[in-house]
């Protein structure tokens, strides 16, 4: 008898147990080898005398190559309105955020990317219609649910052809860039 209530002590216990790591919260939101989607509402406005604004909507997807590091894809639609015809630009950005505190739910990142667009009218107006992109920001995640993250930040946003058709062909757009979105992990 007195082994079969060992036994039963024993299974309480490690049963027990295997709860109370359950309750652990996880060390990061964002592992290695996790996947995310993203999806963001842009709002940029220039600090240059061309007072250009930018409104934007993007897509993204990612993979967490280590913990709390990922590589992101993401395509994006602006809206520009500058001086001259105003323009519409597709973009694409290739992405590296990664997530430096991790508090429960709320972490906090640095990310950076880097892209190529086109656009409906030059950009800005006296530029080109091929250009480049460079995004560097900050930015948090708060946990809504399991997978699901609120998502938003502020950014510097450059466009300009980096000199492809000259130097006095090559002006740009600097911007401050808030943003605001959704992203789901998986």
């Amino acid at each position: 008898m007195r082994p079969i209530v060992s036994a039963f002590i024993f299974i309480i216990a490690a049963a027990g147990a295997a709860r109370a790591q359950d309750a652990v919260p996880p060390a990061t939101n964002f592992p290695k080898g996790t996947f995310d989607l993203t999806l963001e509402a842009d709002y940029a406005h220039s600090f240059q005398l061309s007072r250009a604004r930018v409104e934007a909507v993007s897509i993204g997807a990612g993979y967490y190559l280590f913990d709390n590091f990922a590589v992101n894809v993401e395509a994006a639609g602006y809206a520009i309105d500058q001086s001259g015809p105003d323009s519409l630009v597709s973009d694409l950005d290739l992405r590296i955020r990664h997530h430096l505190i991790n508090a429960g739910r709320l972490s906090l990142f640095a990310d950076v990317s880097g892209g190529v667009s086109y656009a409906t009218a030059r950009t800005p107006a006296t530029g080109t219609y091929f250009n480049l992109t460079l995004q560097p920001g900050v930015g948090a995640t708060w946990r809504l649910h399991d997978k699901l993250f609120l998502i938003g930040g502020v950014r510097y946003w450059h466009i300009s052809n980096a000199r492809i058709e000259g130097p006095e062909r090559n002006p740009s757009i600097n911007a401050i860039n808030g943003y605001i979105g959704l992203m789901a992990t998986f």
